[in-house]
């Protein structure tokens, strides 16, 4: 009996431990039929260069009868607005102004500022053939200004407020009562400086005397003393003008050598100063900055003939007018 009851012990423990229950495998899952779908974003366009509102150019075509220094004036007023708007500015010589203009449009440039004598006639066809593009023009003979020209000065130059401005402060400024001014009569803006400083002197200097010099006559310097000893010697001259582009340099030099009182065109010469009586100057970048200024507003202000200005500086202090 404790043999059998062995035997099936064995039996028993052998059994539990030589076929353990299987585990059940879960049945497979069937795939999917439908073609999974990457996820999408949306793209991020480039970021756009802004354009900007005004590009500005300015044209140095040459000459002017009223001083080269007028470029100068043009090129400070319109860069000084450009830095302070961050707008492209440009300033080159012209010697070929249409092929300039085309070659500055075609850049970009949608303001052209144009200073130089002759090229009216130019700067009114370009207006013409370009429509959105605005033309601002200081030169002799002026145009006709238009919806996209606008002219400095009725006349190109406000010559004749300059030469009021020149003889005020001549009669003003003379103790014999004599005053000279170099003029050219051979232009129009000459006739007009020699018609401004008459008037202005007289209303300074009811009594003065009034000697007109036009030194395209006088050539040589013999002939140049001549004149200058004549007018300090037997006239009596004590005040002297040169009109701008009148090329009489030479004479308000000697002049102020031989003790005249002497009104300059912006800053004198250092070996000047010293007989300057005023200083009378045109300042074209005022009304430039003007004009810029309303354009960058959209006000209708800057259409048309745009005044120029005039300022007289004299010792103590200084004006615009």
């Amino acid at each position: 009996m404790r043999a059998m009851a062995a035997a099936l012990l064995v039996l028993v423990l052998c059994g539990c431990s030589v076929q353990p229950q299987p585990t059940p495998t879960a049945a497979p899952t069937a795939a999917s039929s439908a073609t999974p779908v990457p996820p999408t974003s949306t793209p991020v366009p480039p970021t756009a260069t802004p354009v900007p509102k005004l590009r500005l150019g300015l044209l140095d075509a040459g000459e002017l009868a009223s001083g080269a220094d007028l470029i100068a004036l043009l090129d400070a007023g319109a860069s000084e607005f450009a830095a302070a708007h961050a707008l492209p500015y440009t300033m080159l010589a012209a010697p070929d102004v249409p092929a300039a203009i085309a070659a500055r449009i075609a850049a970009g440039d949608n303001v052209l500022v144009l200073a130089g004598d002759g090229q009216g006639a130019a700067v009114s066809a370009a207006a013409a053939a370009h429509v959105a593009v605005t033309f601002i023009y200081m030169g002799q003979p002026a145009p006709a200004a238009t919806n996209n020209l606008i002219v400095l000065g009725a006349d190109g130059f406000p010559a004749d407020e300059l030469g009021f401005l020149a003889g005020l402060a001549a009669g003003a400024a003379s103790r014999s009562e004599v005053v000279a001014a170099v003029v050219s009569l051979f232009d129009v803006s000459g006739r007009a400086y020699d018609s401004g400083f008459q008037n202005g002197m007289r209303v300074a200097c009811a009594r003065c005397k009034y000697i007109q010099i036009d030194t395209r006559i006088y050539a040589g310097l013999d002939v140049q003393q001549a004149l200058l000893i004549r007018l300090r010697e037997d006239e009596k001259v004590d005040t002297l003008w040169v009109a701008p582009g009148a090329g009489g340099d030479w004479l308000l030099e000697g002049c102020a050598q031989q003790g005249c009182s002497i009104v300059t065109n912006g800053k004198p010469a250092a070996k000047l100063e010293p007989a300057v009586a005023a200083v009378v100057a045109l300042r074209p970048d005022l009304p430039l900055t003007a004009i810029l200024d309303a354009l960058w507003e959209d006000g209708p202000a800057a259409r048309g003939y745009a005044g120029g200005a005039v300022g007289w500086a004299r010792s103590g202090g200084e004006r615009d007018a």
